[in-house]
């Protein structure tokens, strides 16, 4: 399987999220646009299982993505036995998501399960019986309670942590009860990996095998802890585990991983074992050498793998090594010469080093080339032959857990970086090899820090705890504004005046000494909360560098998931990457993982041609597929665009009018950009035919909605014949919303200031009026004010009872109930603590 770290922590994060949204939708009566959110749900869970390589997982999301297939064309409902189904296929894919979670590798699906969802898809075809719509409520009320249960149970596995840490070393009686308790306890609420965790403990208390099953435990609390939003005491257990890892051993192996004793398959079930102790121990960075380990001698097998493990060996040996703590220093016999970077001092020969050093003396500079491995022998002795008469290449190291593989030069030369890289572009001009090119002393990230060094490791909780007290602080900063902005303090200290000159003697006197204390007080308190405004702005911007990480963390598994789709299609597709520097906010990253997934898949399915279309058309049989990010001013642009056929209109409205989204007579009347958003609307697909990636109506929705919630907005701009564009802008955080608040019925909601285009007074100016308040299920209420926003389908305006002002609220989770209904974007929370709900425009104008 891939072994991607970033690929792996968004597969965890995004696959449970999934799960968790069709277990809440199944928990109650399914109709409409659940059935649209379950469809897009296993959707995504298959698309994510296809890329990482777990068969299983994708097989049993596959076969429920052709249920509901049914249940979207009305031949099914999804209730009773269907319904039954549905939620054993999650229960299942909990299981087979927490074995190929823990282990990197496939787990086989039942075939019982397959079967029983295969014959539901196979039964009665009548249509389903009509249900009763549920009744309207009014969207005031909003429940956002995580599961008690769930919180609960995870405070109780972090009390017991400890102890269960214990039984590394001994036979604890009251902690192997304890861990029994727990594990039936973990059936009870479907956490069956957790449960088989525990139950391996008890079986392996105080043997060889018990640390790695600590660490295996440790892992499945981490998950239950980012599932329950409570600690579940995976931190708790390094402190108490008790054992040692093997380095010295495993590395001596690894640097004989072309051919190991007891072969590969003992070598990879061993360094999963120590892999899982080191997580036990807490020593990530060994955890992290001998997962990379394992995933290599777990796939010798693979001719593109098996080229790779003479060249890694060493340099996963010494990862072993020094993550462990083991021997093979790195400065051994080199003098400790500060100048050579210290990832290549182990690696390099004793001549090599003193060739180094010599060329270091008399004024040379050393150069590190970074090139992709597998783009073809010829192209990397091009480079090579080119980079040999201005440089003396000393070594070579790969980079262990590089994904495509990675190799790394160390050069000697007298030559400037501009002579180096113009000869080394001469034979790569595409740099389709050759990465990058530097001076040696810029790869920073190899040397050991320096006294007084700029960095610091700190723990990820640790930032996730300061970045929420902002927000609170936050919230309490706009309360505090809230209140000061109140007009009623002000009159009333001015009614105060006017009474006390009113009255005569003392107590006059005393009535308008009391009056100015109140208006100092009311001037001490306005400068304090400028200051403490002006400071919460320099605090925003320190907590944003915590948040923000570089998109390229986001782009790196896109050209992999390009390739995987334009393959089996017998498609060409270069991918470039551009902006991979530019850095966004983390929860936008987890927002934009799956809208980005299937646009990749979207563009190489629908946009690009086939390499005979493209000759035909006077294109390159090589389609580019672009993908950009860029920092503007207030947010982000994310851009993916393609040079394939483009978008065809009159295709668009015949497939709409076929499928029943709009009628023929409608059709001719819809502008160019209404056609655009028919693409937008759940089932709509121009495949002709039913593939693994198309034909299915699932994608550009899901990008839609996805970009509503996280506050942007999704544009399309297509040329026949010239490519397509999918532009997502998006707020610089998605923590909070500048809005513009609204009073409808009584009530306050908002719509993001991104989507305003104008404020009408009374009953505007002329245009065909929505009024909300029937649309909200609200009482009628005059008109005071008409708000037009931009929509898909073109400006909408929209009836309220009156504006109220600009600002900024924090946003909050959305209830699965709520995140159902359209028209609703997302809720947030009012400076003075109240709820309020963000309304999608899009939603509203019925093109949702």
């Amino acid at each position: 399987m891939i072994e991607d770290a970033a690929l792996w922590e968004g597969f965890a994060a995004e696959s449970e999220e999934h799960l968790d949204t069709i277990e809440r939708l199944l928990s109650g009566p399914v109709e409409g646009e659940g059935v649209n959110t379950l469809f897009r749900a296993f959707h995504s869970l298959k698309g994510m299982a296809s890329v990482l390589g777990a068969a299983g997982m994708r097989d049993v999301a596959h076969g429920c993505e052709d249920l509901l297939g049914l249940a979207r064309a009305g031949k099914l409902a999804v209730a009773g036995g269907v319904a039954d189904g549905l939620m054993a296929a999650v229960d299942g894919l909990r299981a087979l998501r927490a074995r190929v979670i823990e282990t990197h590798r496939d787990a086989p699906a039942e075939a019982a399960l397959l079967r029983r969802i295969a014959a539901l898809a196979e039964g009665d075809a009548a249509p389903p019986p009509t249900l009763p719509s549920p009744p309207v409520e009014p969207l005031t009320a909003l429940a956002m309670t995580a599961d008690p249960l769930l919180g609960a149970f995870a405070s109780r596995c972090a009390a017991a942590a400890a102890g269960l840490a214990a039984l590394s070393a001994g036979r604890e009686e009251a902690a192997l009860a304890e861990a029994a308790d727990l594990a039936a306890a973990a059936r009870m609420m479907r956490l069956p990996g957790l449960a088989a965790a525990l139950d391996q403990l008890v079986e392996a208390a105080a043997s060889p095998a018990a640390l790695p099953s600590l660490g295996r435990l440790r892992r499945c609390l981490a998950l239950l802890a980012a599932r329950a939003g409570e600690a579940a005491g995976a931190d708790s257990i390094p402190r108490a585990a008790r054992g040692a890892v093997d380095t010295a051993g495993l590395a001596a192996t690894a640097e004989r991983l072309a051919d190991p004793p007891g072969g590969h398959a003992a070598l990879a079930a061993a360094a999963r074992d120590a892999a899982a102790s080191a997580c036990a121990l807490g020593q990530d960075a060994l955890e992290r050498a001998l997962l990379a380990l394992e995933d290599l001698a777990d796939r010798a097998a693979d001719p593109d793998a098996a080229a790779l493990l003479g060249a890694r060996g060493p340099a996963l040996a010494e990862a072993i090594r020094h993550a462990g703590g083991g021997g093979g220093a790195p400065l051994a016999g080199a003098g400790g010469d500060s100048r050579v970077p210290a990832g290549f001092l182990p690696l390099l020969s004793e001549t090599a080093r003193q060739r180094a050093a010599a060329a270091l003396d008399s004024g040379a500079r050393l150069y590190v080339a970074r090139l992709a491995m597998g783009q073809g022998d010829a192209l990397e002795a091009a480079i090579a032959d080119a980079l040999r008469p201005e440089a003396e290449i000393l070594g070579s190291r790969t980079l262990p857990g590089a994904s495509p593989p990675l190799l790394e030069l160390l050069l000697a030369s007298a030559a400037e970086l501009d002579a180096l890289s113009r000869a080394a572009t001469a034979a790569d001009p595409s740099r389709r090899v050759l990465l990058s090119l530097s001076v040696a002393e810029e790869e920073a990230s190899h040397a050991p820090a320096t006294a007084g060094g700029a960095t610091m490791r700190v723990r990820q909780e640790l930032i996730d705890g300061i970045i929420a007290l902002e927000a609170e602080v936050r919230a309490a900063s706009l309360a505090l504004a809230e209140a000061l902005r109140e007009s009623a303090p002000r009159t009333a200290i001015a009614r105060l005046s006017v009474l006390a000159g009113k009255l005569e003697g003392a107590a006059g006197r005393e009535l308008t000494e009391l009056s100015d204390h109140l208006r100092g007080f009311e001037d001490t308190l306005e400068e304090a909360e400028s200051r403490l405004s002006f400071s919460l702005r320099r605090l925003d911007e320190a907590v944003m560098e915590l948040r923000v990480v570089p998109v390229g963390t986001l782009f790196a598994r896109l050209p992999r998931v390009a390739r995987a789709v334009a393959e089996p299609a017998g498609k060409e597709v270069e991918v470039v990457l551009e902006g991979q520097e530019v850095a966004i906010d983390r929860s936008l990253v987890e927002t934009l993982a799956d809208p980005l997934l299937h646009l990749i898949r979207n563009a190489v399915d629908h946009g690009i041609e086939t390499p005979a279309e493209r000759r035909a058309a006077g294109k390159p049989p090589r389609a580019l597929l672009r993908i950009s990010a860029a920092r503007r001013t207030g947010g982000i642009r994310v851009r993916v665009s393609d040079d394939g056929r483009g978008i065809h209109h009159d295709r668009v409205l015949a497939r709409a009018v076929e499928r029943g989204l709009i009628s023929a007579e409608e059709a001719p009347g819809l502008s160019p950009a209404q056609i655009e958003a028919l693409l937008f609307r759940p089932g709509f697909s121009t495949a002709s035919t039913v593939t693994e990636t198309s034909g299915r109506g699932v994608g550009l929705d899901v990008v839609q909605d996805a970009a509503r919630r996280a506050g942007g907005t999704l544009e399309v701009a297509s040329t026949p014949g010239r490519g397509t564009s999918f532009t997502l802008r998006l707020p610089l955080t998605a923590a909070t919303q500048a809005v513009l608040l609204l009073e409808v019925g009584g009530h306050p909601y908002a719509i993001p200031t991104a989507r305003v285009e104008a404020v009408l007074e009374g009953e505007g100016d002329g245009r065909p009026v929505l009024r909300l308040a029937p649309l909200l299920s609200l009482p009628e209420t005059p008109l005071g004010a008409v708000v037009v926003v931009r929509a898909a389908a073109g400006p909408l305006a929209l009836g309220v009872d009156r504006v109220q002002r600009r600002a900024d609220i924090l946003l909050r989770p959305l209830h699965p109930a709520l995140a159902r209904m359209p028209g609703v974007g997302g809720v947030g929370v009012l400076g003075n603590g109240e709820p309020v709900l963000l309304l999608e425009p899009d939603g509203l104008g019925g093109e949702g």
